[in-house]
């Protein structure tokens, strides 16, 4: 983590509090802002509410139909138990009523559960829900806004780097060829001055720089009048 992500955690960390200490006080002020921040807060509490009671009741709605079946399905054995029975004024009665109470048990259990009722939060507490809400909402698109911030500009800056280090390339490159090229043509004076001093052909003057430096120029020399 730079330098610059390390500071603007600090200074986000020390003005969280004072910026929704401020949001509070705004929003008991001024009764528009009020009025949104109210709406906001409840607005958060029903969705959380229903979400937190949605799962209570799937739990305790699946626990009620696995007791149903359990009931349906031991009045269903009983029934057939007493079916085998000789059959009575008793038996029957009985039969029948153990029928009635397994329908009934499964209506019961295919009845949908009521929705329940949700206490709205008092205006005190809605201004101060909403008021941290909105307060630590803002904080975190500024401390995303400079994560985004610092990303892009490590990434400018590492594209910058890339680039300077290509163009030394480039330049230690052509550095290099205009040194070799300064150096051949000295020691081409320099065969020059001993072929006329020895009267003899530039061609039997030994060379200073090694071979590989004269087949590059070669290789140059031939590539310029294609270009």
């Amino acid at each position: 983590m730079s330098i610059t992500l390390k500071l603007s955690s600090l200074v986000i960390r020390t003005l969280s509090k004072p910026i929704a200490n401020q949001i509070k006080a705004q929003a008991r002020e001024h009764e528009r802002f009020r009025r949104v921040c109210v709406s906001f807060a409840q607005g958060l509490h029903r969705w959380d509410m229903r979400l937190r009671l949605g799962l209570l009741q799937n739990n305790a709605a699946a626990l009620e139909r696995q007791a149903a079946r359990e009931a349906a399905r031991d009045a269903a054995e009983a029934a057939a138990k007493k079916k085998q029975q000789i059959p009575t004024v008793k038996t029957q009665a009985q039969m029948k009523a153990d029928e009635e109470k397994a329908a009934r048990l499964k209506e019961k259990a295919a009845e949908p559960q009521p929705k329940p009722r949700i206490r709205p939060l008092t205006e005190a507490k809605a201004i101060d829900s909403g008021a941290t809400f909105i307060s630590e909402a803002f904080l975190f698109i500024v401390a995303g806004s400079l994560i985004v911030f610092e990303a892009f500009r490590s990434r400018r800056k590492a594209a910058n780097k890339r680039e300077d280090i290509a163009e030394r390339v480039t330049e230690m490159e052509e550095s290099d060829k205009a040194a070799r090229r300064g150096m051949l043509a000295l020691e081409k004076e320099i065969i020059q001055l001993k072929a006329k001093l020895e009267s003899t052909s530039p061609k039997n003057v030994k060379r200073i720089l090694p071979q590989e430096v004269w087949d590059v120029d070669e290789e140059e020399v031939e590539e310029e009048p294609q270009g």
